[in-house]
């Protein structure tokens, strides 16, 4: 007699947990989130969901969030909305990471515990890891974010955000190299800061995507490039070095092929970005990947 009972009662839980994961969907990517990365993925709207649970919760980001409201009144408002505007940047951008990346068959939260540990491992390692230019624009940052108002736990965390981009690429790294993921760190920062990734990857907002398939083309060439850094800092780390150590012994051998790619990025990375320069740099890095 009690079964029935403790059935409606997993229904009425799993319906209340997906109207909770609904409207925290809506509040944090607009009503048009799953349509818009549908459109991006091909994934269903279960997937996305999927997806979008797995990004928040590995990277903490209802913490983050609570945080950030905890500041109504402390600092001008337009700093809090560019602050809650860089937690939903990362959500965005990771989410389609997850669709494209991740298997979900064996349950969602053994990928949230897999991911969510390895991020803070990544987050633990950046001082030892990002470029002295990298430290220097992050404490800048914090320091004007601490300044402002923001507790400085959370400046922290906030400004180490455009870093902890990278932590998913890097746990895959270290998964399929069988690496410690601080380790994988150093040489995938290394490894960026060679090919001046960075600059890249920070000049892509402004581009101007005219159509559908202009934002399709773009969606292709940042995933290129991320296959075409994991492959080459997966090689890397497999030398038996770390960080600048690891770039330079993967270089060596390869040094005159390496020189011509790396010259060509670093010209695409000063003379301002376009979508047909960003396809030349990701086709580039994918040739040099499967040269390896």
């Amino acid at each position: 007699q009690q079964y029935p009972e403790a059935l409606e009662h997993h229904r009425l839980r799993r319906e209340i947990i997906a109207t909770q994961l609904a409207n925290s969907m809506i509040n944090r990517g607009g009503p048009t989130l799953i349509v818009r990365i549908a459109d991006q993925t091909g994934a269903s709207a279960e997937q996305i969901a999927f997806a979008f649970a797995a990004v928040r919760n590995s990277y903490d980001m209802p913490a983050i969030n609570e945080a950030i409201n905890t500041l109504d009144n402390k600092i001008p408002g337009a700093l809090q909305l560019s602050l809650y505007a860089s937690v939903e940047n990362l959500l965005l951008d990771r989410l389609v990471w997850f669709l494209r990346n991740v298997d979900f068959k064996e349950g969602l939260a053994g990928v949230i515990d897999h991911y969510h540990g390895g991020i803070a491992e990544v987050a633990a390692s950046l001082d030892g890891a990002l470029s002295e230019s990298g430290i220097a624009a992050r404490n800048a940052r914090e320091a004007e974010l601490t300044k402002a108002g923001v507790a400085a736990d959370l400046a922290r965390k906030l400004t180490n955000l455009p870093d902890l981009r990278h932590a998913t690429d890097i746990v895959m790294v270290a998964d399929r190299a069988k690496k410690p993921v601080g380790e994988v760190t150093k040489t995938y920062f290394a490894a960026e800061a060679y090919f001046q990734l960075d600059r890249i990857s920070g000049a892509v907002k402004d581009i101007v995507v005219a159509d559908y398939f202009d934002r399709l083309a773009l969606d292709r060439s940042l995933d290129a490039i991320g296959d075409a850094e994991r492959r080459i800092a997966a090689v890397m780390v497999g030398n038996g070095a770390t960080g600048v150590d690891a770039v330079d012994a993967w270089v060596k051998p390869r040094h005159a092929e390496v020189e011509r790619i790396r010259s060509a990025i670093h010209e695409i990375a000063r003379s301002g970005l376009t979508l047909s320069k960003l396809s030349v740099a990701a086709s580039m890095l994918g040739d040099l990947a499967r040269s390896n």
